[in-house]
This record gives structure tokens, C-alpha cells and sequence, in this order.
């Protein structure tokens, strides 16, 4: 890194930015969607250097967890408890706000639109920006526990969004995870199931990487698996659809990261994925890793040895790159029919959940 010189205002609170930025590095809780500096990522000189020399903005998307209880602490002047989402949200807003940094919630209350309908993500969403306009000193109090509560003033005009309608990203990786789900359900080993779910991308879909790479933690023997789909076997039905549709959600905020992380160059905005979701914070990373190990990413296989024994992790690994090989030729799939099959095969993917 140049040597270069930023200009602090005399109160600018510089210790406690660098004790919270350590704080959330600790907590496992960020991905960056590009390679680091090597002094770390939250670093205040490279964030400062970041923004000042290469004019590059960073910015933060949090999922829905993160973005409610920020919310939350704005609506209700303290935290309901003070848990490890409750803990990521605090520091990582105080964060922000001190280091200038933006946030972005949108896909978080597109998840909370489709849950809950848009009234109550318009909502929410404006107590969100009740929580993000400028406040850093307040929140830099309740993350180092000099305060309990806190006044950040009253609630934002509420912004009349159509959040609830589904995201074509979110439809498509909904039917990936019916898929997985379905797989699931049918009981066949693991490593068949994983594969099984490549062989209908190629043949009957499309190859969605970060459904996939959810499905490939899933049914790793090694991961700790049971919240990824919540209430798949429930007696309750509706249930289990609603845990799949959770894990869509999941998905998409890979998808949609990866998706942001590609655009760096031609928008001049770093991206950062920020969860208190362990599984979606080590997934989030495998988007990044190629056949090989590079100088900057690990090889794909060494993140799913994570999960997977070695054998089965070399076999996943050399089918997957073998799919997308495929998906390079322009040989036809089964996602190039004519017409839009997203709607039959969503009610295709529900129908054999409810009837299992």
C-alpha cells in the first residue's frame, strides 16, 4: 500500500473503530467479495485508502437477521436480548457508521416482504432508516456496553415499496432447493444425492452454483446440517415448504453476493457479505474458489473437505467442474426449453413436499 495521509477530525473516535472492527473479525461474521489487503479487511488505514486513492466504495449486505435487529434497536431504544446476531448487528452498524461505510438491506426485506407482506417490510424498513442516518456515537456506546439504551430519534417516512413480489433470482433458486429438499426426502445416500442434484441442473435446469454449493454442505456428513432445512419432515406440511423457502432465501443472498462481487470493476463498489449464519457465512466463500488453489482462494476442494471425506470431496468437486465445462460449450440444457417452466416447476416442487 502507498503511503498516503487522511485527515481525522479531532474527535474522530479512531481506538474504539479499530476494537470493533476487531471485534467483528473475531466474530466470523463478514466475506468480502474480492481479495483483502494483507493488513485485513477491516483494517481502518486500508478502508481509508480504499475510499480516498482507488475511489472505491464499500459496501455492506446484510441478511435479514442483521437488518431486523438493527431495526429493532431503533423501534425499541434496546436489545431484546443480547445474542450473537444482536452482537454482529450493534458492531457492525457502529462500524459503519463511523468508517462511512453503506449498508445494504434490500434483499433483506424483500425476505421479509415475502414472508410477512409489504406493510410489514415497509415498515421495518423504516425503522431501518431510522437506525442508519447518522448516528455513530450511539452506537458506538450500546457495542462497547457504556449504554443499554439508546434514543436514535423517531421513525423514517415509510417508503411505499412493492417488496413482496418474488425476485426471478429467488424463483429459480426456490426450485433448486425443492429439489434438494425432494432428494432429501427420497433417502438416498449422500454422495448420490449431491450428484443426483447436478445431474438434473445439467439435464433439466440450469447449473445454480450457490444452490448447489447449499445442497453440497447439506448433505455432507461432516457439517452440522439440521437448520438448513427447518421442519422438512414436520407432520405439518406447510412447514416444510416454509423451511425451503427459507433456505431459497439463504441461497439468493449467495447468489445475489456473488452477483454484486463480480460488478466491483465497473461500479467501483466493494462488497461485503455480513451474517451471523455460520453456514451462510461459509458458503458464501466457496463462490470465489476455482478447481486449483490460487494465490488469493484455496481450491474448491479444500471447502468441501470441510464436509466431506476426502474421496467423495474430489469426486463432488471434479463433477461439478465437469458441469461447468458443459454449461461453457453452449450445449443445450433442459432450462432452454421453450416457453417458462419457473411456475409448473415450482408447483410441481411444492406439490411433491405436501404430498410426502
Amino acid at each position: 500500500m502507498d503511503e498516503f495521509i487522511v485527515f481525522l477530525e479531532p474527535d474522530f473516535p479512531f481506538e474504539e473503530a479499530e476494537k470493533i472492527g476487531a471485534r467483528l473479525m473475531s466474530l466470523g461474521c463478514l466475506v468480502p467479495g474480492f481479495v483483502p489487503p494483507s493488513v485485513g479487511l477491516l483494517d481502518l488505514g486500508a478502508l481509508f485508502y480504499a475510499d480516498q486513492v482507488e475511489g472505491l466504495e464499500t459496501v455492506l449486505v446484510v441478511d435479514r437477521n442483521l437488518a431486523s435487529r438493527m431495526a429493532q434497536l431503533a423501534s425499541e431504544g434496546a436489545p431484546r436480548r443480547w445474542d450473537h446476531p444482536t452482537e454482529v448487528a450493534i458492531n457492525l452498524m457502529a462500524f459503519a457508521q463511523t468508517m462511512n461505510l453503506d449498508i445494504e438491506p434490500g434483499l433483506a426485506f424483500h425476505e421479509l416482504a415475502h414472508r410477512k407482506g409489504d406493510l410489514a417490510a415497509q415498515g421495518e424498513l423504516s425503522w431501518f432508516r431510522a437506525a442508519d442516518r447518522g448516528a455513530a456515537k450511539k452506537w458506538i456506546d450500546v457495542a462497547m456496553r457504556r449504554a443499554t439504551t439508546v434514543d436514535l430519534g423517531e421513525v423514517a417516512p415509510v417508503e411505499m415499496l412493492e417488496l413482496s413480489t418474488a425476485l426471478n433470482r429467488w424463483n429459480r433458486n426456490y426450485i433448486a432447493t425443492l429439489k434438494t429438499a425432494q432428494l432429501s426426502l427420497l433417502g438416498g445416500s449422500r454422495l448420490d444425492s449431491v450428484l443426483g442434484l447436478l445431474d438434473w441442473m445439467i439435464n433439466d435446469f440450469i447449473l445454480a452454483a450457490p444452490a448447489f454449493m447449499y445442497a453440497a454442505r447439506y448433505f455432507g456428513p461432516r457439517a452440522a446440517s439440521a437448520k438448513m432445512f427447518k421442519s422438512l419432515k414436520a407432520e405439518d406440511r406447510e412447514k416444510a415448504i416454509l423451511g425451503v423457502r427459507n433456505a431459497a432465501w439463504d441461497v439468493t443472498y449467495l447468489s445475489e453476493f456473488g452477483r454484486l462481487s463480480g460488478l466491483r470493476d465497473s461500479t467501483n463498489r466493494q462488497y461485503v457479505l455480513a451474517s451471523a449464519d455460520r453456514p451462510l457465512v461459509e458458503l458464501a466463500s466457496t463462490l470465489f474458489c476455482g478447481p486449483e488453489a490460487t494465490e488469493d482462494f484455496p481450491a474448491l476442494v479444500e471447502k468441501l473437505e470441510q464436509w466431506w471425506p476426502p474421496k467423495e470431496a474430489l469426486r463432488i468437486r471434479d463433477r461439478f467442474f465437469e458441469c461447468v465445462e458443459h454449461v461453457g460449450t453452449g450445449r443445450d440444457r433442459g432450462a432452454d426449453l421453450p416457453g417458462d417452466p419457473i411456475s409448473e416447476m415450482i408447483d410441481a416442487g411444492e406439490a411433491w413436499i405436501r404430498e410426502w
